[in-house]
């Protein structure tokens, strides 16, 4: 390329670098080299050079789940705006392979990482505070010099939905929960799914002067699979309820599929509430009211963290992200408190 353009190496890489030494003229038959050459500069060998990588980690649990796509999606907006890439790479819920993955990313020498994912292994903090690299996790870790954590608002979020309910005159209230298949004993205290699922009960308690009667079902199984099977099991085992807040949206949309295998209309004769407020919430039939976790907000923290950390050697932070609740056609007025049981369609 230096040859093409008829001028230094040194010149070549401080056009690449955006430098301002380089005249006009010769920054243009630079760039013209570079086009003609369709150079592509490598990313990894300049960062190991400079021995400053520009590079972030970012871990989630499932990448095919709505949530966790735009979680990342967000990620990466923000740190390409602060001149970061990012290494993606998921879990699939198991502690295991989250352990592996902290590892190869520690082995990248990334220059930070982002641990958005319902399970955790002390393993993870061994080895981030032995390598000295900044992290950030979502409700799972412990602040300290380099750690961050970002706590979702999930008992806020349960809240607006519980009154939000009462408000229309339900009463038997459904939590629909779901755990990742061969999930243990010991991941449930980790996972979000039980932080969701003890703020449900909280707040249901705190609504038991108005006469809500909590009630739970749960069911092993990915989303809308184990969603759909949980509703079955509801209609087989529980008492009539009259609405059901499902854990995550790809839950409720499994709800949704079980309530219409069995003759019962949405919202008509039970109002339906996801969680996460995913993309997909307002294509559903009917639009389904959901949580929502703000994605753009929880990308900023994220980075901010890390960024903080990296270039100016900010301590870890514990931070909040407020919940709210995105209404839509899903929930309405209950008719009545009958036991809604019906035979399975065939």
């Amino acid at each position: 390329m230096a040859k093409l353009a008829n001028v230094s190496t040194a010149t070549v890489s401080a056009v690449i670098n955006g430098q301002d030494k380089v005249e006009s003229k010769t920054r243009r038959r630079v760039l013209a080299a570079i086009k003609k050459l369709h150079y592509q500069p490598n990313f990894y060998a300049s960062n190991l050079a400079k021995s400053k990588m520009r590079l972030l980690g970012l871990i989630v649990s499932d990448i095919l789940n709505p949530f966790f796509g735009e979680i990342a999606q967000s990620i990466r907006q923000e740190a390409q705006a602060r001149g970061y890439e990012i290494s993606l790479a998921d879990t699939q819920f198991s502690r295991k392979e989250l352990v592996s993955a902290v590892k190869r990313m520690v082995g990248m020498r990334v220059a930070g990482l982002a641990i958005m994912t319902t399970e955790m292994d002390s393993q993870v903090l061994e080895i981030l505070r032995a390598s000295r690299v900044p992290a950030v996790f979502e409700d799972v870790g412990t602040v300290d010099e380099t750690i961050s954590n970002i706590r979702i608002d999930y008992e806020g979020g349960i809240y607006k939905v519980v009154k939000y309910l009462v408000d229309l005159g339900h009463k038997r209230i459904l939590f629909v929960r779901t755990y990742p298949e061969n999930t243990t004993k010991d991941d449930l205290p980790l996972l979000s799914i039980n932080l969701r699922t003890t703020a449900f009960q909280r707040v249901a308690k705190q609504f038991k002067q108005a006469g809500i009667e909590p009630q739970i079902v749960s069911y092993s199984g990915r989303g809308p699979k184990a969603g759909q099977e949980a509703i079955h099991k509801a209609l087989d085992h529980c008492k009539g309820f009259t609405a059901a807040i499902a854990i995550a949206d790809p839950v409720a949309l499994g709800v949704l599929r079980g309530l219409h295998q069995r003759g019962i209309r949405v919202p008509e004769e039970v109002s339906l509430v996801g969680f996460d407020n995913s993309y997909l919430c307002e294509f559903l039939c009917p639009p389904l009211t959901s949580v929502d976790i703000p994605r753009r907000g929880l990308g900023k923290m994220v980075v901010d963290c890390l960024a903080g950390n990296v270039e100016s050697k900010e301590p870890g932070r514990e931070l909040k992200l407020e919940t709210n609740l995105v209404l839509r056609e899903s929930a309405t007025r209950p008719k009545g408190f009958r036991i809604l049981r019906r035979e399975k369609l065939t």
